[in-house]
């Protein structure tokens, strides 16, 4: 008799800010465990997710960077996910939520035959403006809270509304990913409020999928840290300081992953700006529409949509951080990066001490060979008798 289980395809596409990395890392810290439950986290390093999101929104890949070019990545990794023998398979990468018609067509397509549904977070848009603002900041701008604020509220279309619109209005996301994706199979899940239990994240995103909460049972996982406003302003002093021609990579790995979560991030409380009256009034307006078009929407709603209406009063926020507050995050800046770097010297050095120990040691090897393959080129008996002890070590090697 024919399998007739249904294998389903999950898509986590985000959005960003929105508990992802919390839920990306229960999945990795957690794979063999969830594979044993129903859930195979495909690929075998977080990164293949983020690889294959770049080739699928076409991002073009820089042929000076040293990283793994993704060309390609999407369709390896969703052939490993057609392959795989577990009903579920999941793939979480929080940029797919911008997918356009056409690409969400070739994600479904590549995932055939496997049913696909859909898993996006959303949350109350007065806590997201700080944090995205934080997040474009680690990301290069180098625009202060207010300017940035007026441009992503005064277009969806450009600048970076362009952007924070295409991940964070639910409702066009839906619809974008409802042109190839059934309704019913979307599911919105609201962020649980600061009161509900540590893990709730994580049990929402497990019952949508249809496996026990409880499979997972290691939650020590890194955190998308915030940071203070004095460490924000810092961030956004440096990125206007940068050269133009600072490469995309470097600033991923060294201001973004290095300054600003490792060494930034682990200095003070997070903070957040002040809303301003005309920004709040915009975001209620915003918020209520975007509940209305949810409820309409024909998709999963899990979790509460009130918790998605910003209160009529704006909450408080932090002043703007004295430049006296943002000197004393240079000075730990600094001090957080040398030991930083002191770190990978001694690494470096650690492996070049290794290499130099194993190329002495291959040395004396190294010399014979290099002698054998002159008398060789010289003597045409030893040159016969050297291809047949080559042809035979082949063979054993077969």
């Amino acid at each position: 008799m024919a399998d007739e289980r249904v294998k389903r395809a999950y898509l986590h596409v985000g959005a960003p800010k929105t508990g992802t990395t919390f839920l990306q890392g229960v999945l990795w810290r957690n794979q063999g465990a969830l594979t044993q439950a129903g859930l195979h986290v495909v690929g075998s390093r977080r990164r293949d997710h983020y690889l294959a999101g770049h080739d699928l929104r076409d991002m073009p890949f820089d042929p000076a960077d040293p990283g793994l070019d993704w060309t390609g990545a999407w369709d390896a990794l969703a052939k490993v996910a057609t392959s795989s023998e577990v009903d579920n398979v999941v793939i979480s990468d929080e940029h797919l939520a911008s997918l356009t018609p056409t690409q969400v067509q070739r994600a479904v397509t590549a995932l055939a035959p496997r049913d696909v549904h859909v898993i996006y977070a959303t949350r109350n848009l007065g806590g997201l403006m700080p944090s995205e603002w934080q997040e474009f900041v680690k990301h290069r701008s180098t625009l202060t809270f207010d300017a940035w604020a007026r441009r992503v509220m005064g277009s969806a279309a450009k600048g970076p509304g362009r952007w924070f619109w295409s991940v964070h209005d639910p409702v066009d996301v839906v619809d974008r990913w409802a042109t190839h994706v059934p309704r019913a199979h979307i599911h919105v899940m609201v962020m649980p409020s600061p009161s509900a239990g540590k893990n709730e994240l994580w049990v929402r995103f497990a019952t949508i999928i249809g496996i026990d909460p409880a499979a997972a049972t290691d939650f020590q996982v890194e955190a998308n840290t915030s940071l203070g406003l004095a460490e924000t302003e810092l961030l956004r002093r440096v990125n206007v300081a940068l050269p133009d021609d600072f490469p995309r990579w470097h600033q991923a790995g060294l201001v973004r992953d290095l300054l600003a979560v490792k060494v930034l991030g682990a200095r003070s409380p997070a903070g957040r700006p002040q809303l301003s009256p005309a920004l709040h009034a915009k975001l209620v307006k915003r918020a209520t529409a975007a509940v209305s078009g949810l409820k309409a929407s024909g998709c999963d709603i899990v979790g509460d949509l009130d918790d998605l209406v910003v209160p009529d009063k704006a909450p408080p926020g932090d002043p703007a951080p004295e430049d006296a507050a943002v000197l004393d995050a240079a000075v730990a800046a600094v001090s957080g990066l040398l030991v930083q770097m002191a770190r990978m010297r001694d690494d470096r050095r650690r492996w070049e001490a290794r290499l130099r120990h194993q190329l002495d040691t291959m040395a004396p090897s190294l010399r014979l060979r290099s002698r054998l393959v002159a008398f060789e080129s010289r003597n045409r008996y030893a040159a016969a008798v050297g291809a047949r002890l080559r042809t035979a070590r082949d063979r054993r090697r077969n």
